[in-house]
């Protein structure tokens, strides 16, 4: 797979932005809150219709604007596809800080929902710090975004689940959770949990041996990486899961009630990483963290090329300057073959991988070309 095109109007900082991507590495280069970071975002908008980078939607838009645009262009093996996202501020918005979404693929208006798996990417910056020393919210999101991207159905069992959650919740805080106000979210949780549960421990089970070998190959091979499923609820199959979540709800009750929220659920599922048997939220170096996150991204692509025989782009922000010179070289090494749109500060202390790289220059929401080195 290949971005072929991105063009941005009044994203961020970016009043009218259009670059043509190489097939190999394409390097950012900037002084810090130039732009760079947001052609990233925008990339990572129209595959996956989020942003996490933005606490609020209207952050995207660039100021005293009320509309964005991003719009690119993707050449895979059997198509050519166009994506478009229109963003519009508006007094009837549904929510403050929420805007108007107009997404179209090839001209035609989908749901956000359907940009799964169109620009399959896989994105690493500064925050995949979070998935591994931060809370278990941010490693369920990057199975759950993977997961999306191999299997667009799982985010409507995800939003699904989400709001059969949402309802229960309210029940046991309102007041009003009697057995029979609580029956059917009871069930819903019970069945779509199970399903969210069954498919991320399969999805965890890939990612195990690529990150291993991938965190191998970025330390120098002097440790092991670990990534394991640490479920709320455990099983064989889904309905050993719905039985357990059954058994659950009736045991945690009392629990529930007092504390009003659900406590049984994939939504306390976890992800353990641990580097020669050490939990690394607890006991891991930065460096080793920052290797480890890095190595679950590489394993993720692994996957993505895996199920559907096409690398996806590599997005990675502000990521190698973190890293040694050896370490720098073994990233590079590894993102080989991929389409990679790579962010720094500056190309002085970049190894000589340069070589056959598109560099642009990113200056005040400007972007230009500034050379290419040829292989």
């Amino acid at each position: 797979m290949q971005l072929t095109l991105l063009r941005l109007l009044n994203f961020r900082n970016h009043r009218r932005t259009e670059i043509t991507p190489g097939p190999g590495l394409n390097v950012l280069v900037g002084s810090n809150a130039q732009g760079k970071t947001s052609l990233l975002e925008a990339v990572e908008l129209a595959a996956t219709g989020r942003s996490s980078r933005a606490l609020r939607e209207a952050e995207m838009v660039t100021f005293a604007q009320d509309w964005a645009r991003v719009h690119v262009t993707t050449q895979r093996v059997e198509r050519r596809e166009d994506i478009d996202l229109v963003l519009r501020q508006e007094l009837a918005a549904p929510t403050p800080g929420r805007l108007w979404r107009e997404i179209r693929i090839n001209g035609v208006p989908v749901r956000p929902a359907e940009l799964y798996g169109r620009l399959l990417c896989v994105s690493s910056s500064p925050q995949d710090m979070d998935v591994v020393s931060g809370s278990p919210q941010f490693r369920r999101r990057l199975v759950d975004v993977l997961q999306a991207q191999l299997s667009p159905a799982y985010y409507y069992t995800a939003q699904r689940y989400t709001r059969a959650l949402q309802q229960r919740n309210r029940l046991l805080r309102g007041g009003q959770a009697t057995a029979v106000a609580l029956e059917p979210w009871d069930e819903q949780v019970a069945s779509l949990g199970a399903a969210i549960t069954r498919r991320r421990r399969d999805l965890l089970a890939r990612l195990s041996d690529p990150a291993r070998a991938a965190y191998r190959e970025i330390s120098g091979g002097q440790e092991t990486l670990e990534v394991s499923y640490a479920p709320n609820l455990t099983g064989t199959d889904e309905s050993e899961l719905i039985r357990a979540a059954r058994e659950a709800f009736g045991t945690q009750r009392r629990a529930e009630l007092a504390r009003g929220l659900t406590l049984v659920g994939p939504h306390r599922d976890d992800v353990v990483l641990t580097v020669d048997d050490k939990p690394l939220r607890a006991y891991g170096s930065r460096g080793q963290q920052l290797a480890a996150a890095l190595a679950v991204r590489l394993a993720e692509r692994h996957v993505l090329r895996e199920e559907t025989g096409e690398d996806p782009v590599l997005l990675l922000d502000d990521v190698i300057m973190a890293l040694d010179a050896r370490r720098q070289v073994q990233l590079l090494a590894c993102a080989r073959g991929a389409q990679v749109l790579l962010t720094v500060t500056t190309l002085a202390t970049l190894p000589a991988m340069l070589a056959g790289a598109a560099v642009y220059r990113v200056t005040g929401g400007t972007v230009e070309a500034e050379r290419a080195y040829l292989s």
